[in-house]
């Protein structure tokens, strides 16, 4: 299998790099198929390998302690073509989930080596990557804030109570003047 196969696939994946910027990368990428089952991003592990899974479909999984027990949550199922592992590239910290394929899949893998090298070689290209992994990111914590939000807010009769269960998780939640309203927020 070759990267090549896969660069239609990475321009609309990653629009803001370009033909040129893709053409690039492309050089950095490995190409490799991952098995069912298989783990390609472990919760608490410090490799820094970013994963382009170009079809098939992943599972993201958090292991979680309460009360001496391991929980485990699937906080999301997403199809190919996605990016897995970006936050571990911004953030230099160990990996905040475990993602495991659920389905056979082809995948472009940036290796930490192949990364360090784009670096140096192309720090133009690198920068706009991580735009676009800080995007990611952004669009994926707010995606599951409103979430959480949405599920506290419907959940109780009363305003009040939601309120009140919602300011647990976020800090006070108060019903405001709309005058008070504007002058903190730009209008939507």
């Amino acid at each position: 299998m070759s990267v090549k196969l896969f660069k239609p696939q990475l321009i609309n994946l990653l629009p803001d790099l370009g033909y040129s910027g893709v053409e690039l990368l492309s050089s950095y990428l490995v190409a490799l198929t991952i098995e069912k089952g298989d783990v390609i991003v472990k919760q608490g592990s410090l490799d820094k390998d970013v994963f382009f899974p170009m079809n098939g479909k992943f599972s993201v999984f958090e292991k979680l302690k309460i009360d001496d027990s391991d929980v485990v949550l699937q906080t999301a199922t997403f199809p190919g073509p996605s990016i897995v592992g970006e936050v571990s590239i911004l953030t230099d910290s160990e990996r905040t989930a475990s993602v495991m394929a659920m389905e056979k899949a082809d995948c472009l893998i940036l290796t930490k080596k192949k990364l360090d090298s784009l670096i140096l070689d192309h720090p133009v290209l690198m920068v706009e990557l991580q735009k676009t992994f800080a995007s990611l990111l952004y669009e994926r914590q707010t995606r599951m804030t409103n979430k959480v939000k949405s599920i506290i807010l419907t959940e109780d009769e009363s305003v009040q109570s939601r309120l009140d269960k919602l300011g647990k998780f976020t800090g006070k939640a108060t019903i405001v003047s709309q005058e008070f309203a504007n002058a903190l927020f730009e209008k939507a």
